[in-house]
């Protein structure tokens, strides 16, 4: 019966370390499903780069500031829905973010799930003039 029970542990062990393998070559699959948003702040303007974004996917906006100036970038899209900043290795959770200060040449992402169709406006509220927006259409398959 001991032989019996090491080789059933045996087959239980093998399985747990090609299950740890196969869980570790797919985390990048997995992490892909994530929409990315791209904004980069560079000579006082905001350029995005973004796909098309889904409701209900989660979405990451990844801001960099490219100037030697410090920026803010805020929006009103984040109110009331779960959200997380990461910056400078620390990150923060809560319903009531509305964006982040970054200093010159450095970067933050956003983390939240899409819920809101239309159309999203940011801004940096050190410089009023600075202004972009994400647009989410709520598109039905016919």
């Amino acid at each position: 019966m001991t032989g019996e029970r090491a080789k059933r542990w045996g087959w239980i062990l093998t399985l747990a370390i090609t299950c740890g393998f196969w869980w570790e070559a797919a985390a990048p699959v997995f992490s892909q499903s994530e929409q990315v948003v791209e904004v980069t702040i560079k000579d006082f303007k905001f350029v995005t780069k973004q796909g098309s974004l889904r409701l209900g996917f989660p979405a990451v906006i990844k801001v960099k500031n490219e100037d030697a100036e410090r920026h803010d970038f805020g929006s009103t899209m984040f109110e009331g829905i779960p959200t997380q900043i990461e910056k400078d290795g620390v990150a923060v959770y809560g319903r009531g973010l509305s964006g982040v200060f970054l200093d010159p040449k450095r970067d933050a992402s956003i983390r939240f799930n899409m819920s809101r169709p239309g159309r999203h406006e940011f801004r940096c509220s050190i410089h009023p003039n600075m202004k972009g927006e994400l647009l989410l259409l709520s598109v039905e398959a016919v």
